[in-house]
This record gives structure tokens, C-alpha cells and sequence, in this order.
């Protein structure tokens, strides 16, 4: 009888078929969703900079050597103050409302920089941290003018601070902008306009030139 026959190869491939157009969808809907992500990233960045966590000038200031410092002084001197810097930047990102627990945060952001320094070019620092103290993806600026000890790589004293925060479930976001911001700070001219903005509207104009490209 009809229903009783043999499938065929014929009957195989069509349902294969049907089996695969079933779960095309859902692969579609991957790649639109990856596609929208960059699009948001490279349209609306700015978005996740409130100038409310933009800071101009630190309070720190870089610390001086007292006579007859032995290696360990010097070393626990060093430690304090990237600890306050950390500490100002911390509460600089807590303006953005987006901050559960400013403490659990801090030391967050703490432990981050204990892994590995994000001192990673001259005068240039790109502090980072995934966190569940953070509700959503948000972004901060802050600028050293004299410069601060921040266990750059290269030894340097560190002039400006290019922040990223997000939950831990922000992966594309977070790491598409670490990339365009290591990429932004290669350009020297960049950085000394950075250095030279004279307030929060000229650094805002200076990103809006370059990562929302």
C-alpha cells in the first residue's frame, strides 16, 4: 500500500532537503545578528561615551622617589599609585550609571590590571574589564597631563586612558572596540590631539573622526 511503501533515495534527499532548509534560518539569523552588531558598533559607538565619564585632568599625579629608596619602596610606591588611578577611573565610570557596586568594581578593574598591564603603548593605556558589576557596555576617557605611573611597557609615563567596560556576555561588542582603539592609539598625530583637546566636546570630535568610521 501507499503508505507502507520503501523510501526511496529520491524520499531521502527530500527530506534532507527539508531538514536543511529548517535549520538555514537559524544560521541566517546568526550572521544578520553579527552583521547588525557591527553595524551598531561602527554607526553608534559614541552613544556609549557619556561625557559624564570623560575626565580631563587626574587627581593623581605621579609620585617622587624618597632618599635612599631601596627596590621594594620603590615597588610598593608604584603599585599605590596606578591603585589611585585605577580608583579615580573606577569612579569616573560609575558616572555612567551603568556601574552595580562602585567598591566591587574598583576591584574588579584591579584584579584585570593585576593579570597583565594595559599599559600597552607610549603614554597610551586601554584599561578594560568584563564584569557582572557592569550593566551594559559603556565606554570612559581620562587624561594624566603630567603623566603617572601606570607599569606601561615600554616604562613610560601614562598620559591618557581609553576605558571599556561590559558584562561578560558582550563579547562582540567589547572586542571589536578594544580593537579599533589599539588600532586608533598607532597613530601618533591621534594621540597628541588627544593631548591637546582642551575639553570633553574635542575629545568627543576627535573619536567621532576616527572609530565610527
Amino acid at each position: 500500500m501507499f503508505w507502507n511503501r520503501k523510501k526511496t533515495h529520491a524520499d531521502m534527499d527530500d527530506a534532507d532537503a527539508a531538514r536543511q532548509a529548517t535549520e538555514a534560518p537559524s544560521e541566517t539569523s546568526e550572521e544578520q545578528n553579527n552583521i547588525a552588531v557591527e553595524a551598531e558598533t561602527d554607526m553608534n559607538i559614541l552613544r556609549f561615551l557619556d561625557p559624564a565619564c570623560i575626565k580631563m585632568e587626574l587627581t593623581t599625579t605621579p609620585t617622587v622617589a624618597i632618599p635612599d629608596e631601596t627596590e621594594a619602596q620603590r615597588e610598593r610606591r608604584l603599585i599605590a599609585e596606578k591603585e589611585s588611578v585605577i580608583q579615580e577611573l573606577a569612579e569616573l565610570m560609575d558616572n555612567s550609571g551603568q556601574v552595580v557596586n562602585p567598591t566591587k568594581y574598583y576591584k574588579d578593574m584591579l584584579n584585570r590590571e593585576r593579570k597583565a598591564t594595559t599599559g600597552i603603548a607610549p603614554s597610551i593605556a586601554i584599561p578594560h574589564v568584563r564584569t557582572l558589576q557592569c550593566r551594559s557596555f559603556v565606554l570612559g576617557f581620562a587624561r594624566a597631563p603630567k603623566g603617572v605611573h601606570f607599569a606601561s611597557l615600554d616604562g613610560t609615563l601614562t598620559k591618557i586612558f581609553l576605558i571599556l567596560s561590559s558584562p561578560p556576555y558582550e563579547d562582540k561588542m567589547y572586542l571589536k572596540v578594544y580593537r579599533q582603539f589599539a588600532e586608533l592609539v598607532s597613530n601618533e598625530w591621534i594621540v597628541e590631539a588627544m593631548l591637546e583637546a582642551e575639553n570633553e566636546q574635542d575629545i568627543l570630535n576627535i573619536l567621532r573622526g576616527q572609530i565610527t568610521q
